[in-house]
């Protein structure tokens, strides 16, 4: 299992299910995706996750991240043709695409050494459709978007988004990652009054190859 490097800023990486997460803002243009899963939820008291301290100054620079990463992967030993290698996962506490910037630089610099390092995003899906394709071109091979409800009002009164963006650009995000060629993922979570099945059937119809329903904690 890959582990995060003992000298780590606390908030900027963790791990789970044996994968690498790395934190790069607490911001997120809606409610966190960390939070749309209840207010009991708590991240697994394993997994070393804390969200980043506050301020812009905490938020990790592209080339922190990506020697972290590198750190990492050298004490990893990578199995066979690397099926034990889940890659390394943009989450966290806020969206990882509100600094798209560093989120991209960061992956130049790591496949600068380790060229098989596998990157995903798991985001709000908040942002303009032509995003995925800059994700695509830069390195990111797989994005992960919590779709949570299958229609506008519904969405809004559960994800409260605060950009000018909301359901419709969800789903023009999921359709446009498909379009480029990712690997994508939609969740949603098991809150009172969201049909699962129906939000299944939406992602499908959108073009994502996976869905993923989360449990709710009230």
């Amino acid at each position: 299992m890959i582990r995060v490097p003992s000298a780590a800023r606390a908030g900027v990486a963790y791990t789970l299910r044996g994968g690498l997460y790395v934190s790069l803002t607490n911001a997120s243009p809606s409610l966190s995706l960390l939070a749309s899963r209840g207010p009991a939820f708590a991240m697994p008291a394993d997994s070393g996750y804390c969200a980043l301290p506050e301020g812009e100054a905490a938020e990790p620079a592209a080339k922190e991240v990506a020697e972290l990463v590198d750190e990492a992967y050298g004490d990893f030993e990578v199995v066979g043709m690397g099926e034990n290698d889940l890659g390394v996962r943009f989450a966290g506490l806020g969206d990882p695409l509100l600094r798209i910037e560093t989120l991209l630089e960061t992956v130049r610099l790591v496949k600068e050494r380790r060229h098989g390092v596998g990157f995903a995003v798991s985001t709000s899906g908040l942002f303009d459709a032509g995003v995925p394709a800059a994700l695509k071109a830069g390195g990111v091979k797989g994005v992960v978007v919590a779709l949570n409800a299958s229609n506008p009002p519904q969405y809004d009164k559960l994800m409260q988004p605060t950009n000018g963006k909301g359901f419709g650009d969800v789903c023009s995000f999921v359709i446009g990652a498909a379009e480029a060629g990712m690997d994508v993922t939609c969740t949603a979570v098991e809150v009172p009054g969201v049909d699962i099945a129906v939000v299944r059937a939406l992602a499908s119809s959108l073009g994502a190859a996976t869905f993923k329903s989360r449990s709710f904690h009230p």
